[in-house]
């Protein structure tokens, strides 16, 4: 099949009335079964978020690809990882990481693969719930490389919540210069775009960074700043809001030992309506605080008051890592009191639970408090025991840092090598490119030139057509003027000698001969009318149409016009008119006479090229293919012709008849 061809079919069936309206009926079946499946997936979502049943994301995915919308696919995807995430779900977060990785092979999209990195880094981050160096080192691998791809992309929202992610990783590892640098990188991303959730999270992570380096002013700064984002979120709740930043402002005075203004911000905590039900683990933080500055102060019997209810709530929602806290603090404060027993309970139970969660958190002081209240051997064992912690701490620490540097530097010297592939890529691409688009001006020059010689003969053939549409116009206007000429001896000369001569019989009362000579006088007026022509430059087409209804109007016998003003008639030729008109009276004549029609339509429509008549009547049809047509039909068509004009009739006993006619207007 020639290119041609292919392009005939294809522009049939793009035009075809009937492929338009089954295009149309399928676009519309398609978007209803893609809103169908999307809230299908939005409810199998709502239901995995509640019941964390772990087949309904399976079931998702399942729905997804039948749609084979890659966008849907991709949502889908996206989505349930991130809750599978949440729901700590590791079977799905994997399932969804390789369904996005299929996708990128297929699709070669690289916001699926950065995802993918990204649920990657996730899937170590739950796995790093511990002190598992691995897995951490694992996890930031991946969340650089996700970044480095929102980078390539120029997606800098990405980009920035990837860098979020690495600056949490590394203020969970001590790794406070480089999470510091991680969140100023994120910050340039961010603020020229105008975006205030992940940004505000930078600032907030930011003065937690300056709070572990004792740098307590720039961490109060960075609070503000944060806070300040958070009021341009809409309906966020902004009461709790401003706890979350009092716990900040409460934590940098603590640590710089102005427990009184702590206890002041602590206590504004506590004063917020439905804190403790709404946010419960707010509450606990600011309550202990709040104990821990009166218990500084000396003002134990309060701090021990705080410290238990503290305790109570979080042993009755079973929150283990506070308990850690809670366990710890009421060990000091025992202890404080001389209460040797009951600081060595509480102070155990941080060191069991903490042992527990896999995690140092306050492992070293505990090991250190209990090296001081255990006497003999086993106090003796502790203070080994947390010697040991701490350098391995230490070491941990710095081959941490040192694997998170080498992370970056690899990550920076790919980035290098992919911008080098990229120049070299492009270079070929470039010298590619170029080579095809000579090959594409040849193709253009030798198209061109055969699109020359085409338009050219188009242009001869058109010029053509018109001379030979102008010379027939020249002949009707001429056989016109000659017809004027006999209408005009018929009625002066022939018709006047008749008159005369009825006259003459009348008087001789000759009256049989008269009457006779009556008949033939009306026979040759009739005929002088028939050859005259309509004059449409005194009197318009449209008036010599009404005076034509006009003259046939009958009760019984009614006359339609339709759209006879659709036409601008000033611009037809005046012998394109004359035979329209000729063809109309020939039709209504014979819609009366022969149909014995009770009603006939005429008509009209234009178009650029072509002026088109159609009249119709409601009597009894005759059969069209009979060989003994009528002259009056024979003489209508062969006027039409004339004039480059295409004639056909349509007719049936019980349904009328109906003429079509359409006549080019340019002479094409």
């Amino acid at each position: 099949m020639t290119i041609d061809e292919l392009f005939q079919r294809a522009t049939y069936f793009l035009f075809n009335k009937k492929n338009i309206l089954f295009l149309l009926l399928f676009v519309n079946l398609s978007v209803f079964s893609q809103n169908e499946s999307r809230d299908t997936i939005a409810l199998i979502l709502k239901e995995y978020v509640k019941t964390k049943q772990a087949h309904l994301p399976q079931k998702a995915f399942l729905i997804a690809e039948k749609t084979k919308i890659d966008s849907v696919i991709k949502q889908t995807y996206i989505l349930f990882g991130m809750k599978s995430f949440f729901n700590k779900d590791l079977a799905n977060l994997t399932l969804t990481e390789k369904k996005l990785r299929t996708f990128f092979i297929k699709t070669k999209d690289s916001f699926a693969l950065g995802k993918q990195y990204y649920y990657k880094a996730l899937f170590f981050k739950v796995l790093n719930s511990g002190d598992n160096l691995a897995k951490a080192d694992s996890s930031l691998y991946y969340l650089s490389e996700s970044k480095s791809i929102s980078l390539q992309l120029k997606d800098s929202l990405e980009a920035g919540r990837r860098l979020l992610s690495i600056s949490s990783l590394q203020h969970r590892e001590k790794d406070f210069f480089g999470c510091e640098s991680s969140i100023i990188e994120g910050l340039r991303l961010l603020e020229p775009l105008g975006e205030v959730f992940f940004t505000g999270l930078l600032y907030e992570r930011l003065g937690n960074v300056m709070f572990r380096l004792e740098r307590q002013e720039e961490a109060r700064k960075n609070y503000l700043k944060f806070f300040e984002l958070q009021k341009k979120i809409p309906n966020i709740k902004l009461k709790y809001e401003k706890v979350r930043l009092q716990l900040h402002l409460a934590k940098t005075y603590e640590a710089e030992g102005n427990y009184t203004k702590s206890i002041e911000y602590f206590n504004k905590c506590l004063l917020v309506a439905n804190l403790k039900i709404e946010h419960t683990y707010r509450y606990e933080a600011a309550l202990e605080g709040f104990s821990y500055g009166h218990f500084m102060l000396g003002n134990k019997k309060l701090a021990l008051k705080g410290y238990l209810e503290v305790l109570k709530s979080r042993q009755s929602r079973g929150y283990k890592r506070g308990l850690i806290w809670s366990y710890a603090v009421l060990g000091q404060l025992h202890a404080s009191n001389n209460e040797t027993k009951r600081a060595i309970f509480f102070i155990k139970k941080s060191l069991q639970t903490a042992k527990e969660l896999l995690t140092t958190t306050k492992k070293s002081e505990n090991l250190l408090l209990l090296s001081k209240l255990v006497r003999g051997e086993k106090g003796r064992k502790y203070l080994e025991e947390r010697t040991q912690l701490n350098d391995s701490l230490y070491k941990r620490e710095r081959i941490l840092k040192n694997k998170f540097t080498k992370v970056r530097y690899e990550t920076e010297k790919k980035d290098k090598e992919n911008i080098a592939l990229k120049l070299e890529n492009t270079r070929k691409q470039l010298a590619l490119e170029t080579e095809r688009q000579h090959k594409i001006i040849g193709f253009l020059s030798a198209g061109a030139s055969i699109l020359f010689l085409g338009f050219g003969a188009s242009i001869v053939t058109n010029r053509r057509k018109k001379l030979v549409f102008e010379a027939k116009m020249k002949q009707i206007e001429v056989r016109e003027k000659e017809r004027q000429r006999i209408a005009k001896s018929l009625h002066d000369e022939v018709a006047g000698d008749i008159r005369m001569l009825h006259l003459e019989l009348t008087k001789r009362k000759q009256l049989e001969e008269a009457k006779k000579l009556a008949i033939i006088k009306g026979t040759v007026r009739n005929l002088s009318h028939q050859l005259s022509s309509e004059s449409f430059e005194k009197v318009s087409f449209k008036n010599q149409i009404i005076n034509l209804v006009s003259d046939f109007f009958e009760i019984d016998f009614k006359i339609k016009v339709q759209e006879i003003d659709a036409v601008n008639w000033k611009d037809v030729n005046n012998s394109i008119k004359r035979i329209l008109f000729l063809v109309i009276r020939e039709s209504i004549q014979n819609s009366k006479t022969h149909a014995v029609a009770s009603e006939v339509i005429l008509n009209f429509k234009q178009t650029k090229k072509a002026l088109t008549l159609t009249v119709s009547d409601n009597g009894k049809g005759f059969n069209t293919a009979s060989k003994k047509a009528g002259i009056g039909l024979k003489n209508m068509q062969e006027r039409i012709e004339e004039v480059n004009g295409t004639f056909s009739i349509e007719s049936t006993l019980d349904k009328g008849t109906r003429i079509y006619i359409e006549i080019s207007t340019n002479g094409r």
